[in-house]
């Protein structure tokens, strides 16, 4: 094991001399910079990115610990700095940890992979999180993106998480692309068949949208990136006996939110449920003095509570809400493009946020 990596770098040597391949600079450089694998920290990092990608609050906090285990049996091992930018990157944008703290730790680790290994593809991936995600670079994650991809073009993640990039830029066009390339690249992968249904919804393309997130829920029932599209869907399309089962379905375990759910359903139809619910998030988000409630099931930002608002057409609340959420740096306020906010475009507070966030789409215009 300690050994693999130069091993496949010999390989790869002598099969492009055999072959009278031209290797590019790059690409002599990164078959010239193979270090020794330490097998346990190798063990330690896989085991870390396969908690990561659940994305739930447990599942991160195993992600952590499996990539602090892997730095301390190799202090210079940049996969596992790249593993902890991600790590705290997905904190921030699920509420886990306040911004303040997460943000700048997420940078740290990028750079510091970078430094261990500027020809990594991950590191570079992991810095362009960090740019768009923390920072709303979006120029600076875009030539990231590009980089990483440009050090591996057969990067499922990378074209994946530079789909949802492109589509939150306004790029639809080559999210589509980006994104099929992914699923092509790795085919049973859940997560991006969800970001596959949420390029689609930005596209307007319900149906398909539907049929993605369908996918995604065939390889990994409940998952919450295509449980939310699915929403979203169903809230486009007016949806609404889909949208209360699977509201009932998602607020199952909370018997405070399937109270005021039902009393607000009694009292004022679709409309009345989801403002009750929208009212008790924000009391529980404003008890907690701004910081993020979140369970082991969801997270609850306050886009999501502006979400809730959409839905129960009371759009000054909702702006509130969006506001609120650039305040705190809430990820998620970023996706602007979202067919949900159209009865929001003309609001000349949505146009201000929109160019605050430095959105191409909005800077154009």
């Amino acid at each position: 094991m300690a050994g693999i990596l130069a091993l496949q770098s010999d390989v790869a040597r002598k099969v492009a001399g055999a072959l009278a391949l031209r290797l590019l600079p790059a690409e002599q450089a990164r078959l010239a910079n193979v270090r020794t694998v330490n097998p346990e920290a190798h063990e330690a990092y896989l085991q870390g990115s396969y908690h990561w990608m659940k994305l739930t609050p447990g599942d991160l906090d195993t992600a952590k610990r499996y990539f602090e285990l892997a730095l301390s049996k190799d202090p210079d091992c940049a996969p596992a700095y790249e593993g902890l930018a991600r790590v705290w990157t997905a904190r921030q944008g699920r509420g886990i940890t306040l911004p303040e703290l997460a943000g700048p730790n997420a940078k740290q680790a990028a750079l510091r992979a970078l430094a261990l290994d500027d020809t990594s593809s991950e590191a570079h991936a992991a810095l362009a999180m960090v740019k768009g995600e923390v920072d709303w670079d979006w120029a600076g994650a875009d030539a990231e993106w590009k980089r990483a991809l440009e050090i591996d073009p057969n990067s499922a993640s990378a074209h994946a998480f530079y789909a949802m990039y492109l589509g939150i830029v306004g790029r639809l066009d080559e999210a589509l692309l980006h994104v099929r390339q992914a699923i092509e690249l790795d085919p049973f992968n859940a997560r991006f068949h969800s970001y596959h249904a949420a390029v689609l919804y930005y596209n307007r393309r319900y149906e398909e949208s539907l049929a993605a997130a369908g996918t995604a829920l065939s390889l990994q029932p409940d998952d919450a990136g295509a449980e939310g599209v699915q929403q979203m869907v169903y809230i486009a399309k007016g949806m609404r006996d889909e949208q209360l089962a699977q509201q009932r379905k998602r607020i199952a375990r909370d018997p405070e939110r399937m109270a005021v759910f039902q009393q607000g359903l009694a009292e004022g139809g679709y409309e009345g449920a989801q403002r009750r619910i929208a009212d008790l998030l924000a009391v529980r988000y404003e008890k907690t003095g701004g910081v993020p409630e979140h369970t082991a099931r969801r997270v609850y930002m306050p886009c999501a509570i502006g979400l809730r608002y959409m839905d129960a057409r009371d759009y000054d609340r909702a702006m509130d809400w969006l506001e609120e959420a650039y305040k705190v740096r809430d990820p998620n306020v970023a996706a602007l493009i979202r067919p949900l906010y159209d009865p929001l475009r003309a609001n000349p507070r949505f146009q201000a946020l929109a160019r605050k966030l430095n959105l191409p789409w909005a800077l154009n215009r």
